[in-house]
C-alpha cells in the first residue's frame, strides 16, 4: 500500500496539473479513498453502486449486469433517464434469464427460495446501507 506522503505528492502533482480531461482526490479527508469525475468522455458510461447490492445482476464490487451499459451494446441515444429506469426495473425485477448476465449462487437462491432471497437482501441493505 502506498505510503500517505507519496499519495498527498501524487495529490498535489493532480491539482497542479489541473487536467481539463478529468477531476480528482480524496474523499473528505481520507487519503485512500478517492472519487474521480471523467469528463467529454465518448464512450459507453461505466454505473456502479458503492454500497453493496445482494443482488443476482450486482457483483459483491458494486458492478452492474446491465446490457445497455455494456460496450457491445451501448447507444449513445441512451440517456442518463433510460439508465437509471433500467437499474430501478432490474432491482425489482432480476434478469435472469437467457442472453443475460449474472451471479449465478445468488440467482440460484432468488428463484429456488425467494424467501431465502430477500432475507439476505434486506440484511444487506441494513448492514451497508444503514437501514431497509
Amino acid at each position: 500500500m502506498y505510503s500517505a506522503k507519496v499519495i498527498s505528492l501524487q495529490l498535489k502533482e493532480v491539482e497542479r496539473k489541473n487536467s481539463p480531461c478529468f477531476s480528482t482526490g480524496p474523499v473528505g479527508e481520507d487519503l485512500y479513498h478517492w472519487e474521480a469525475i471523467i469528463t467529454g468522455l465518448k464512450v459507453h458510461p461505466m454505473v456502479m453502486f458503492k454500497t453493496k447490492v445482494y443482488h443476482p445482476n450486482f457483483t459483491t464490487y458494486g458492478n452492474i449486469f446491465l446490457k445497455m451499459l455494456n460496450p457491445t451494446h451501448f447507444k449513445t441515444n441512451n440517456s442518463i433517464n433510460d439508465v437509471l429506469t433500467e437499474i430501478h426495473q432490474m432491482l425489482t425485477a432480476p434478469q435472469i434469464g437467457d442472453g443475460h448476465f449474472f451471479v449465478e449462487e445468488i440467482a440460484r437462491i432468488y428463484v429456488e427460495d425467494r424467501a431465502a432471497f430477500e432475507t439476505t437482501a434486506l440484511a444487506w441493505t441494513v448492514e451497508h446501507a444503514g437501514g431497509a
